[in-house]
C-alpha cells in the first residue's frame, strides 16, 4: 500500500483515545515500541543520511584491555564513539548509579579528537561524573560485560562453535550500560549546541547513536578475543546471532520523575502515538499483501512473547496471559475477516479488547502502526517539544477552578487522608543528586519531597481558589499564594497539553515506578523489560536492529519484534 494510495483510503474521522484511558500508570506500562520509537527513527535517519560506520582506530590488547575509536561518516559531519576499556574485578561489577569503576567508558565526540583531546578523554572518562569534560563530547556513558554471556560466547567462538541461540536470546546483549547521559550533562555539550544539525537536534538522537555503536563495538571486541584467543580455530559470531544481540541498559528511579518534570515532552510523545493510532483505525480498506504484513506481525509478537523470559512474578503472569491472548487472536477463524470488513484495524481492536489484557492490547497497538510508516513521517519528526519557562498569563481563578474541574477529576476521586495515599515520597540523593523513593512512615527527609504529590496539591489549590474572588488572575495567585505557582502553571499547561499529566497518586501504595519507567522506555524503543522489582528494570536496546553493513537495505527498519526461530 503506498503513500497515495494509504492517504486516499484514510478518513481522519476516528477520535483518539482520552486521557484518562490512556494516562494510567497500568497502561502506560504495557506500552512497547513503534515506528515513532527513537532507536527506530535513529535508523531510518542513518539510512537517510547514507552514514558509513567504520572502526577508526584499535588499540585493544588480547586482554580485552585498551582504547578505539568507531568513526561514523554522515553527509555534513564526522562523529566518533571514543571508548575506553578497562580492568575490573567481578565484585567490582554493578549496575548501580553509584558505581566507580566499569568494565568500559564511552563518550561520542564530534569529529575525531586529537593527541590532546585524546589525553584528555582518556583522564576523565574512566572516572565519569568526577571527570572534566569538553563541549565536543555530545554524550557519556558507561557499560559492563554481561556475566552471564560474555565470557561464555567468547570460549565458543574461539574453539571454532557458535553459542546456544537460547543463551543468545535469554540474554540478548553482551556488555550492558548503566547509564548514557546527555544535554550537557556534566559539563559536555549542550543539546543547544546542535541546533542547526538536522540529525543531531532531534531528541534523544546522539544518546540512541551512542547505544548503537556500542553494539556494534561488543560485537567486534567479541570477535576480536574469539580470534586472539582460538587462532585459527575461532569463529566469528554469525550475522543472525550477531543482530539479535542488541545492548542492555539497568534503568532505575533516576529515570522516573522525567515524565513528570517534562509535561510539554509526555504529552507529544503519547500525543503522537495516539494520533498514530487514530489514523490506521481510520483506514477504511485494506489490501490483502496489507493484511498478511499485519496477520505476520502478530505471529512475529507471539514468538517473540514465547521469548521474553523474566524472574518477576508479576511480569511473568503478564506474558503468559499476552501468549494465551495472542494464540487465542491467530488460531480463530474470524482474524482474515475482520481485516476484510470496513475500517478493518478499528474492526479487529474492537472484537477483541474486552477480552484481552492491557499488554494484549498495547502490543496490537504496536502491530497495527507498524505497517505505515508514510502515515507518520510528520509525528516521527515532531517529538521534540519546546518547554516554556513561563505559561500564559491570561487566565483566573474560575478559569483554574474549571480546568481542575474537567482535567483533574482523577485527582479529586483520591482520598488523600488515607495513609495509602501518603504511602511514599519522592527526594533527590545528595550522593549522586539522583531521585530516589522513600516510605513515609519508615524514612526520615519527608521536608526534601519532590513536588510529585500532584493529587494532594490539586485538593489544596482548590480549597485555596474557592476562597478567592472568581476575576482573580492567576498571576496574582501566584504572587500571593507562591506556594501555589508549581501546580497552578501545571494545571495551565494541561489545559492546551491533555496528555501531559499522570493520573494516578504518584505517592500512593499502589503506585508502582517501573510502570513510569516502561512508558518512558517504550519510546526509546526498548524491548524485553525485565523487572529486578517496582524500582528498576533491565531493558534490551537495537535487538534484532540491521547491523553497520545492513544499513542500505529497503526494509531495513523492519525489526519490530526480535526472535530466534530455532530457540
Amino acid at each position: 500500500m503506498n503513500f497515495q494510495n494509504t492517504q486516499n483510503n484514510l478518513e481522519y474521522n476516528h477520535p483518539i483515545r482520552p486521557p484518562s484511558t490512556v494516562m494510567k500508570l497500568d497502561r502506560l506500562g504495557s506500552f512497547h515500541q513503534t515506528r515513532l520509537s527513537f532507536t527506530r527513527r535513529l535508523i531510518d535517519d542513518l539510512k537517510y543520511q547514507k552514514s558509513k560506520i567504520e572502526i577508526h582506530q584499535w588499540n585493544i590488547d588480547n586482554n580485552g584491555i585498551g582504547s578505539a575509536i568507531i568513526k561514523i561518516i554522515f553527509k555534513n559531519e564526522i562523529l566518533s564513539l571514543i571508548i575506553f576499556c578497562h580492568s575490573i574485578n567481578d565484585e567490582e561489577r554493578t549496575d548501580r548509579v553509584i558505581a566507580e569503576k566499569w568494565d568500559m567508558t564511552f563518550s561520542l565526540f564530534r569529529g575525531i579528537p586529537n593527541k590532546n583531546e585524546l589525553n584528555q578523554l582518556s583522564k576523565n572518562l574512566k572516572i565519569q561524573e568526577s571527570g572534566r569534560h569538553n563541549s565536543k563530547q555530545l554524550t557519556l556513558s558507561r557499560a559492563n560485560k554481561s556475566q552471564r554471556i560474555f565470557e561464555k560466547v567468547l570460549n565458543d567462538l574461539s574453539i571454532g562453535k557458535q553459542p546456544s541461540e537460547k543463551l543468545i536470546n535469554d540474554v540478548g546483549y553482551l556488555i550492558r550500560t548503566t547509564a548514557v547521559y546527555g544535554n550537557g550533562k556534566f559539563g559536555i555539550g549542550d543539546f543547544s549546541n546542535t541546533k542547526g544539525n538536522e540529525f543531531l537536534e532531534k531528541p534523544f538522537q546522539a544518546e540512541m547513536l551512542t547505544v548503537y555503536l556500542i553494539r556494534y563495538f561488543s560485537i567486534e571486541l567479541i570477535n576480536f578475543l574469539a580470534k586472539k584467543r582460538g587462532g585459527k580455530k575461532f569463529l566469528t559470531l554469525s550475522k543472525h546471532l550477531a543482530k539479535h544481540l542488541g545492548v542492555g541498559n539497568a534503568t532505575g528511579l533516576g529515570m522516573a520523575p522525567f515524565l513528570v518534570n517534562h509535561q510539554e515532552l509526555i504529552h507529544q510523545w503519547i500525543y503522537n502515538r495516539e494520533i498514530a493510532l487514530s489514523r490506521v483505525f481510520s483506514i477504511k480498506r485494506l489490501d490483502k499483501k496489507t493484511q498478511n504484513k499485519i496477520v505476520n506481525y502478530i505471529h512475529e509478537a507471539f514468538k517473540y512473547s514465547l521469548q521474553w523470559k523474566v524472574d518477576d512474578q508479576l511480569q511473568s503472569k503478564k506474558i503468559n496471559e499476552l501468549n494465551l491472548d495472542l494464540k487465542k487472536i491467530l488460531q480463530n477463524t474470524n482474524l482474515t475477516k475482520l481485516l476484510n470488513f470496513n475500517y478493518p484495524i478499528k474492526t479487529l481492536f474492537d472484537f477483541y479488547k474486552d477480552d484481552i489484557t492491557l499488554e494484549t492490547q498495547e502490543i496490537l497497538n504496536s502491530v497495527f502502526i507498524e505497517p505505515f510508516p508514510e502515515l507518520f513521517e510528520d509525528l516521527i519528526n515532531n517529538m521534540g517539544a519546546k518547554e516554556q519557562k513561563s505559561v500564559l498569563i491570561d487566565f483566573n481563578v474560575n478559569d483554574i477552578l474549571n480546568i481542575i474541574k474537567d482535567n483533574y477529576k482523577w485527582a479529586l476521586e483520591i482520598d488523600t487522608t488515607k495513609p495509602a495515599e501518603n504511602y511514599c515520597f519522592w527526594y533527590t540523593s545528595q550522593t549522586k543528586l539522583e531521585p530516589r523513593l522513600g516510605i513515609t512512615k519508615k524514612d526520615a527527609g519527608i521536608d526534601k519531597q519532590l513536588p510529585f504529590d500532584i493529587a494532594h496539591q490539586i485538593k489544596k489549590t482548590l480549597n485555596i481558589l474557592n476562597k478567592l474572588p472568581y476575576d482573580m488572575t492567576a498571576s496574582e495567585v501566584m504572587v500571593s499564594q507562591p506556594e501555589l505557582r508549581n501546580i497552578i502553571k501545571r494545571i495551565i499547561i494541561n489545559k492546551s497539553l491533555p496528555y501531559s499529566e499522570i493520573q494516578n497518586n504518584l505517592i500512593g501504595k499502589d503506585m508502582k515506578p517501573i510502570d513510569i519507567l516502561r512508558c518512558k522506555l517504550s519510546f526509546f524503543g526498548a524491548s524485553k523489560f525485565d523487572p529486578k522489582s517496582d524500582l528498576w528494570t533491565r531493558i534490551t536496546l537495537f535487538q534484532g536492529a540491521p547491523l553497520p553493513n545492513e544499513l542500505w537495505k529497503t526494509n531495513v527498519n523492519d525489526w519490530l519484534f526480535p526472535n530466534l526461530p530455532n530457540v
